[in-house]
């Protein structure tokens, strides 16, 4: 599928932006799948722990007021963030058949933005996780651009590589540690300590 990158259309939806959103969004969707390990887990629980997770991330980055770019239009169950006033949805869904109202129809507050839309320009988008299918392929996210007619006009995609990260990311302080002391062992008599009875070595605490 050869499609225009969003950034065709609209120079705010760059590469490293989009890129930043299929992290958090990958980051959760591995760690879900990481957490819920027991029997009792199912796709069910799964797709539901994976979609709240998402979601509570992008609002978490949004708060944190580290992205300049990033706004919410709608916090609710059906989210709407936006880049740089492009209003963008997310879903976990396949992006080459998707099925979801998320990436098919059109939100309430992505419709202000979809009314200026011209018929050959993308008037919604959605961020798309493929899951991957049976370990065959490794999940990503592409961001496609659909015309108000439901047109299928742009797509982006994610690096599908899992990047690790470590919890809490402070690193320790380095503690200088002083270099042993090293001389030649001197005989008791000239210590002036009584010499060490070999069976005391034994009683010792390790």
């Amino acid at each position: 599928m050869n499609l225009p990158t969003p950034a065709a259309f609209n120079a705010e939806l760059s590469a490293d932006r989009l890129q930043k959103v299929a992290d958090w969004l990958l980051e959760e969707f591995y760690a879900t799948q990481d957490d819920l390990v027991r029997p009792t887990d199912t796709s069910y629980t799964r797709g539901c722990a994976t979609f709240g997770r998402q979601r509570s991330r992008i609002i978490a980055e949004w708060q944190s007021k580290e992205h300049p770019w990033l706004g919410m239009s709608n916090a609710g169950y059906a989210l709407v963030f936006t880049i740089s006033e492009v209003p963008c949805r997310f879903s976990n869904d396949n992006p080459d058949s998707p099925t979801k109202d998320a990436v098919l129809g059109q939100n309430p507050y992505q419709a202000s933005f979809a009314s200026f839309a011209r018929s050959d320009e993308p008037a919604t988008y959605c961020f798309v996780v493929d899951r991957g299918f049976e370990g065959v392929a490794d999940p990503y996210v592409a961001l496609d651009g659909y015309s108000a007619e439901g047109v299928h006009m742009c797509r982006w995609a994610s690096d599908p590589v899992r990047a690790f990260r470590s919890e809490g990311g402070d690193r320790p302080v380095a503690v200088e540690v002083p270099k042993a002391k090293l001389g030649p062992k001197l005989p008791p008599e000239e210590t002036g300590k009584p010499p060490k009875a070999a069976d005391d070595d034994l009683l010792e605490p390790s």
